[in-house]
């Protein structure tokens, strides 16, 4: 009975039909924040019963690291979510699917909305759990807390529309610093000793990393006490999924005409800061 119903249908509410039942495709592009965005969508669907498929063309191409200073010139990275043991094995893919059957989740506004929404989710936040501590990266000393910054330079200012001066990164860490001890600055550039010298100020220890790979890196963000993000994703997932953490980040993330996609990451802060006037 509905088959033949169905097939009386005019074609326009056919497509309707079709289009509201259709499978969704996650596209998985980028660094490591963006793939855990998009696994994150991928697991949460897939926990409410929709058909969920994963596009991973992305990783057809080989790792092209982008040479700092050429703009516009960004990073094509590998696989890095195997070190929360999930291999490319396991996602279902989506070859064979027509492109007008299926909803199609590419990089935009929707995406980062869905994702954050996916993290909320205990089952997904599983999915990312660390199992490691920090103990093979920092002092024994550490291990009572500390306050980390995420400096993000490296192929990120050929493309990033508004960084984070390191003006910035000091004036705020130097006001944290009566909440704590520890230091950890990471970064994926070379941390200049002006710098080093300028942000350690106050603090009675201080441990600079930047030449470990990007899961240490995140590891050690995740282990903060009080943490001071970048405008980045990989930022901002760190901080997501960093429970414990006073989490400082940016007001602006973007130039003006991408305020879609800022306003997704203003939402989930319920306080914000107060930048006061420096004293003269």
């Amino acid at each position: 009975m509905f088959v033949f119903f169905y097939m009386r249908l005019p074609k326009f509410i056919k497509r309707l039909y079709q289009k509201k039942n259709a499978p969704v495709v996650v596209t998985f592009t980028g660094g490591m924040g963006a793939q855990v965005i998009s696994a994150a969508i991928y697991f949460s669907l897939r926990n409410k019963g929709q058909m969920v498929y994963a596009d991973l063309s992305y990783f057809e191409r080989k790792e092209d690291v982008a040479k700092v200073g050429h703009k516009g010139q960004v990073s094509h990275w590998s696989w890095q979510l195997e070190s929360f043991g999930l291999t490319l094995d396991c996602f279902e893919t989506a070859s064979g699917l027509e492109k007008h059957r299926m909803e199609l989740i590419e990089d935009g506004p929707k995406k980062l909305q869905l994702g954050l929404q996916g993290l909320k989710d205990v089952e997904v936040q599983r999915r990312f759990a660390i199992q490691l501590g920090i103990q093979d990266v920092l002092p024994a000393e550490f291990a009572s807390g500390y306050l980390c910054v995420h400096v993000r330079r490296g192929d990120y200012v050929n493309v990033g529309s508004d960084l984070v001066s390191d003006e910035r990164f000091v004036e705020l860490a130097s006001k944290l610093a009566t909440f704590a001890k520890n230091l950890v600055v990471v970064s994926d550039s070379p941390i200049e000793e002006i710098f080093r010298q300028r942000i350690a100020t106050g603090y009675e220890r201080a441990i600079f990393l930047d030449d470990i790979d990007a899961f240490t890196t995140h590891r050690v963000m995740r282990k903060a006490n009080i943490l001071i993000c970048s405008n980045s994703q990989f930022s901002l997932i760190a901080a997501l999924l960093n429970s414990r953490a006073l989490v400082f980040y940016p007001k602006r993330w973007f130039v003006p005409n991408q305020q879609a996609i800022e306003q997704l990451i203003h939402e989930s802060c319920e306080f914000q800061i107060l930048d006061t006037i420096a004293s003269q």
